[in-house]
């Protein structure tokens, strides 16, 4: 596992520093890439590649801090002062010659909120790159090699009344993705990428059975004696197919800014029919200059990650109890300073 982490990180170095060998700086790149803002303060358009033959790397991106806050003095309806930062940094870096590309997107994202005497929580925490490579079979259509990483930097937990339960942890889980397929490219603002061959892997860099039972890695087994047993792995494969479509563009004089993002995994030797959905939708409303409003809704399903929680037993105590896998959801709304370059 160890080695998995230094490669994939070797990997993200590597691609760093082919922007600084490859990325032009001459005047060609310089006009064909637009300031943040207009006159007007709209939000500059999105842009995968430029239409310029002499510049073939395009490196850019966006950051924002979000921020909320409540304070209370001596309320007598009650509540809670409450304080949140969620910090969230967008880049890319793409390549096109010819028919050929190399797009390369990454997302880092990372949410505290503290309410009242407790002590700060996570509320967002995302690790994502996505790198695909592409060549042109006619102009809307594209054979398409693609590979996706998910993980998260810190660890994570499921809260309740009786207790806490760890789920997560710095690259447990990671989630992997290799796949092979066609990409339809109608215009500039839609992807699908149809990918009949796919393989998933699953990683837990952690010993905790509940972090590992969280990523489904736990099976059921029987020791030397017949009795049941649960048996921990620290990897999974699967082997299927899926889809990702892809949709971004801008409204009302480019105002408002929205990216949505579907990816569909089905395990053709395991439950092929419970298909795993991931559903990223942001919205970007440009307030005034670089102050603008985020909405997100996160939508998620994963037939292998279970749900770990706490339950009561009958003599009275507190036990992990594990359940099948749910929907997963969540919205977000904040208002911070948004860099776009």
């Amino acid at each position: 596992m160890n080695r998995l982490i230094h490669i994939c990180f070797g990997i993200i170095c590597c691609l760093f520093l082919d922007t600084g060998l490859y990325a032009q700086t001459d005047a060609s790149i310089k006009a064909a890439k637009k300031t943040v803002t207009d006159a007007s303060g709209a939000l500059k358009p999105y842009q995968k590649f430029i239409d310029n033959d002499s510049v073939h790397w395009l490196f850019g991106g966006d950051g924002s801090l979000s921020f909320r806050a409540t304070s209370l003095t001596n309320w007598a309806t009650g509540g809670e002062d409450q304080i949140g930062v969620s910090p969230l940094v967008n880049l890319f870096l793409n390549y096109k010659k010819g028919k050929r590309t190399f797009e390369n997107y990454w997302t880092f994202a990372y949410g505290l909120l503290k309410t009242g005497e407790n002590k700060a929580v996570k509320n967002d925490d995302r690790l994502y790159y996505t790198s695909k490579v592409g060549h042109r079979m006619s102009p809307k259509w594209n054979y398409t090699a693609a590979f996706m990483a998910r993980t998260q930097f810190a660890p994570g937990y499921r809260y309740s009344a009786a207790d806490t339960v760890k789920t997560s942890d710095f690259l447990a889980p990671v989630y992997l993705y290799l796949s092979i397929g066609l990409d339809y490219n109608p215009n500039k603002n839609i992807s699908c990428l149809v990918s009949p061959v796919m393989g998933k892997a699953t990683y837990a860099n952690s010993n905790s059975t509940d972090v590992l039972a969280t990523a489904g890695l736990i099976t059921a087994g029987k020791d030397e004696s017949g009795a049941d047993i649960k048996i921990p792995h620290h990897s999974r494969y699967e082997f299927g197919g899926g889809l990702q479509l892809m949709l971004n563009g801008n409204l009302f004089k480019n105002k408002i800014s929205y990216n949505s993002q579907v990816e569909l995994f089905s395990n053709y030797a395991q439950k092929p029919e419970n298909v795993d959905v991931f559903w990223a939708l942001k919205v970007k409303i440009m307030l005034y200059k670089n102050i603008t409003a985020d909405l997100r809704f996160d939508l998620k399903y994963d037939d292998d990650q279970k749900t770990v929680v706490k339950e009561l037993q009958p003599d009275g105590t507190y036990a992990n109890a594990t359940h099948g896998a749910k929907t997963q959801i969540m919205n977000y709304i904040g208002v911070g300073i948004f860099y776009q370059f």
